[in-house]
């Protein structure tokens, strides 16, 4: 019976060929299900597509944006930043030339790790500021009540959630952090899609205007489910928090692995995002722990089997080309873990990359010329200069001691810069988002006039790598 039902599965997976084929039904059919992609919401395609004009009405009452105020003054007294998580109810409208997306009963925050500030100062003066929205958080109803059920599971554009970062460094070509996330997604890291969009805040019955921002889709769930058909395993947001660095070191401190809790000041290191319920983070604690007490060839067996090692390598090679200072090998910080429950293994994914491709802060004093220089084994640790100790990084340190992968690293270095990380790729991108917000950059609130930048640094970059990499080929003992 089990033979004659795979028969007639695959029957039905083939219907629509030019030819059909029936297998003989005397012969053993192995059990190997195709597992297909999970198709792309239309509206999450139409959200990215990079060669459309988006604008953004984020709509508060005035009742709401006052109790959202308050929820971050009082914060602000009580702990001395302003990162409160708590939500209130607002409007979306989207607006491209395909037409108007409206939403009601959308949750609204400030969004921010050292940049999250007040939106509004007591002389009624506008800051320029970070958001976050969610579409799947029902506000002021009943749980039993249809509106709330629907609210609970409803997604937009193909997400449950929105981030909206501003120009933070007046970078004058806006692009830099999307072409950052563009470049691990076409070599084969995961890494979340980003737009570009005009945004407005209305507060009551005030509008403004606030600027052109970078629309980025969270990491979370919807996203692993979206990129590998899988979000069941753990998923951890890893930053430098009030307990340190996440650097993956075996010595941290208790507390720094848990559940973050902004109502208690409970930030973190490694912060579970999934599978909350009494998880003891038994499986984190044992990666940490193999990755600093196996070495050689034990080491390598153990990584090899439990970490998705090829995407890890890629992840450092266009690390070392962006030049971002504030990353997991420089700074253990802005990175998420994910471990897969079908396969077991461990993926890193990287996360906030507006310091980069020379702009933004440099890394002083262990970067210089914004890590153009850099050896692109001997990574600068900004972990050891802050803390005033010895800091490693293990699943760096170690993965690029074995000779294979140095092989590896230096081929993916070589074949980014043959064919992804150019100028004229960011050149290219800047011009396209410059065509379609050129006329808004110095309207709003955060006024950037547009100017392309970039080609000091691409074209020193490029001839640093070069250069080191034709060195390490001809002196291989130079390596670590």
């Amino acid at each position: 019976m089990k033979k004659l039902i795979s028969s007639l599965l695959l029957v039905l997976f083939i219907v629509g060929c030019d030819e059909v084929i029936i297998p003989p039904v005397d012969e053993p059919i192995i059990d190997n299900p195709v597992v297909e992609p999970t198709p792309i919401d239309e509206n999450y395609s139409r959200l990215f597509d990079r060669d459309v004009e988006k604008i953004f009405t984020i709509d508060i009452s005035q009742t709401e944006f006052n109790k959202l105020d308050q929820y971050m003054v009082s914060y602000r007294n009580q702990f001395g930043n302003y990162k409160t998580d708590q939500v209130v109810s607002g409007k979306l409208t989207y607006e491209d030339d395909l037409g108007t997306v409206i939403l009601d009963n959308i949750a609204f925050r400030a969004r921010g790790n050292t940049s999250r500030v007040r939106l509004v100062n007591d002389d009624q003066s506008w800051n320029p500021s970070h958001y976050k929205v969610y579409f799947d958080k029902p506000l002021y109803l009943d749980e039993t009540s249809e509106a709330y059920q629907a609210i609970d599971k409803r997604s937009a554009f193909g997400v449950s959630e929105l981030n909206f970062k501003y120009n933070r460094n007046g970078e004058s070509s806006y692009v830099a952090e999307r072409y950052s996330y563009e470049l691990f997604d076409d070599f084969g890291v995961l890494a979340p899609k980003v737009t570009h969009a005009k945004v407005y805040l209305k507060i009551g019955a005030k509008k403004m205007y606030m600027g052109i921002y970078n629309v980025i889709e969270s990491i979370d769930k919807d996203f692993l489910k979206k990129r590998i058909n899988e979000n069941d395993g753990d998923l951890y947001k890893s930053l430098w928090q009030q307990f340190g660095p996440a650097t993956l070191e075996d010595n941290y401190p208790e507390g720094a692995m848990g559940l973050k809790n902004e109502l208690d000041n409970y930030f973190p290191a490694y912060d579970l995002k999934t599978n909350k319920t009494d998880n003891t983070h038994q499986n984190l604690k044992t990666l940490i722990t193999m990755l600093n007490d196996l070495d050689g060839k034990y080491f390598e067996s153990y990584i090899e089997s439990n970490f998705e090692v090829d995407q890890l390598i890629r992840y450092l090679a266009v690390g070392v080309l962006i030049g971002n200072p504030d990353d997991y090998r420089a700074m253990g910080n802005n990175y998420y873990l994910y471990q897969n429950s079908e396969t077991l293994k461990w993926q890193i994914i990287p996360y906030d990359y507006d310091h980069s491709l020379g702009q933004g802060w440099d890394g002083a004093p262990i970067f210089s010329n914004y890590t153009i220089g850099s050896d692109i084994y001997a990574w600068g640790n900004l972990n050891s200069h802050m803390l005033g100790r010895d800091v490693n990084h293990p699943l760096v340190d170690k993965i690029l001691k074995i000779e294979k992968y140095q092989l590896l690293y230096e081929a993916y270095l070589k074949e980014l810069l043959d064919n992804h990380f150019t100028f004229e790729s960011y050149k290219t991108l800047f011009e396209t988002v410059m065509d379609l917000y050129l006329n808004d950059d110095e309207t709003g609130l955060i006024k950037v006039p547009f100017g392309l930048r970039g080609q000091s640094y691409f074209e020193g970059k490029r001839t640093d790598v070069l250069s080191q990499l034709e060195y390490y080929q001809n002196n291989p003992s130079k390596r670590p």
